[in-house]
């Protein structure tokens, strides 16, 4: 089965503003026997939202939360990073943009969903992605068209 991480904004997110996107790409991705890979899968959110604040000991320290996901990005066969607008205020998320280039520079194919021209006109972003897309939907449509055949 082919895996997919999701990479995205999760620092100040509310539960469902980091979740609910990936459980819909997941479930998606699901129908075509692609298996979505959320870093949030043993993150455990303190309170209403994700903060590196009284991160739990054993999955949201730095170290932690580093290790397993540049483990996610070698194991997984594509990185998606999703970071629309609407999150990127203030900044952007700075640990998506680490997970695209982690990916880029271990030549796994990269697709970069957002409708922020900051992002998608930076000429380091763009030489790291590998499809700059407006939709998850249309992020979709290319994981499948990639991946469909294969076993």
């Amino acid at each position: 089965m082919k895996t997919v991480y999701l990479a995205g904004p999760i620092t100040g997110k509310t539960i469902a503003g980091a979740n609910d996107w990936r459980y819909e790409v997941i479930r998606k991705l699901e129908m075509f026997y692609i298996c979505g890979i959320s870093p949030l899968r043993c993150e455990p959110a303190r309170g209403d939202r994700y903060t590196i604040a009284n991160a739990d000991p054993q999955f949201g320290t730095a170290r932690a939360i580093g290790s397993k996901n540049r483990m996610d990005v070698r194991m997984c066969d594509l990185t998606l990073a999703y970071m629309p607008k609407s999150s990127n205020d203030p900044w952007p998320s700075v640990g998506t943009i680490s997970e695209l280039a982690w990916a880029a520079m271990i030549n796994k194919p990269t697709i970069l969903v957002s409708d922020d021209p900051r992002i998608t006109d930076h000429p380091v972003i763009d030489s790291n992605s590998g499809w700059i897309l407006p939709t998850l939907d249309m992020a979709i449509e290319v994981i499948v068209g990639i991946f469909k055949d294969y076993p």
